[in-house]
C-alpha cells in the first residue's frame, strides 16, 4: 500500500448548530485579543476530538469501523468551561475536565490506536474546541470564562455560559488540507447509545 493510499484521520464528536453558533459568537468576541496572522475555525469544522490516529490506510479504517463497532458507549454532555491557549499547538481553545463517560471512550480509542499502531498521544486527554489555530503568542492566561468577564480589561465583551455540548455520536473524520484551509471530511459515524 503507497502512502498515497492513506489518510489523515481523527475520531471526534459533532456539535449541534446551536453549539457551532455559540462558538462563533465566542470567535468574535475573542478576535481582537487574538494575533492578526491567527486563522479562525470554520464554523462546519468545530468539533470536539476524541482520538487523533494520523496516517490512517484503508485497511486500518476498516479494523476501526470493525473494533468501534463492536464496543458500546453511552451517550453524555460534556461541559467545556475554560478557554485556554495551548503554545506547542499555536491553539486557542475552549475546554473542560472529561466526564466519565468521555473518559472512558478517550481510553477506548487509545487502545484502538496502540493495537493498530496508530499515532499516540503523549498527553492526558482534555476535551476541547479549537477556536484558532497558528495563534504565535498568548492573548491571556488560561482562565474559566467567568473570570474573562470580570477582570479590569475583560477579553469577553458579552457573557455567556460554559458550554454543554450532547455527546451522542462518533465520527470518523479526514483531515484535507486545501489551498483554502483545512476541511474535515465525516467518512463513517457510529451512534452511541
Amino acid at each position: 500500500m503507497s502512502k498515497n493510499d492513506s489518510k489523515r484521520t481523527f475520531i471526534g464528536f459533532p456539535l449541534t448548530v446551536k453549539n457551532q453558533q455559540g462558538l462563533i459568537d465566542v470567535q468574535q468576541q475573542l478576535e481582537a485579543t487574538i494575533n492578526p496572522s491567527a486563522k479562525p475555525v470554520q464554523m462546519v469544522n468545530l468539533h470536539i476530538t476524541a482520538a487523533f490516529l494520523g496516517q490512517t490506510s484503508q485497511i486500518d479504517m476498516q479494523k476501526i469501523d470493525s473494533l468501534i463497532s463492536s464496543m458500546s458507549f453511552k451517550r453524555s454532555s460534556q461541559v467545556l468551561e475554560s478557554i485556554a491557549y495551548w503554545s506547542n499547538a499555536k491553539v486557542v481553545c475552549i475546554e473542560g475536565k472529561a466526564n466519565d463517560e468521555l473518559a472512558h471512550i478517550a481510553v477506548k480509542l487509545a487502545e484502538v490506536s496502540r493495537k493498530l499502531n496508530l499515532y499516540q498521544s503523549q498527553h492526558a486527554y482534555r476535551p476541547h474546541i479549537s477556536l484558532f489555530r497558528q495563534v504565535s503568542s498568548p492573548p491571556f492566561e488560561h482562565q474559566p470564562i467567568s473570570d474573562l468577564l470580570n477582570t479590569s480589561k475583560p477579553i469577553m465583551t458579552t457573557e455567556f455560559s460554559p458550554f454543554i455540548i450532547d455527546i451522542d455520536e462518533l465520527i470518523l473524520f479526514e483531515s484535507q488540507t486545501t489551498a483554502a484551509g483545512v476541511n474535515y471530511i465525516p467518512m463513517k459515524s457510529w451512534p452511541l447509545i
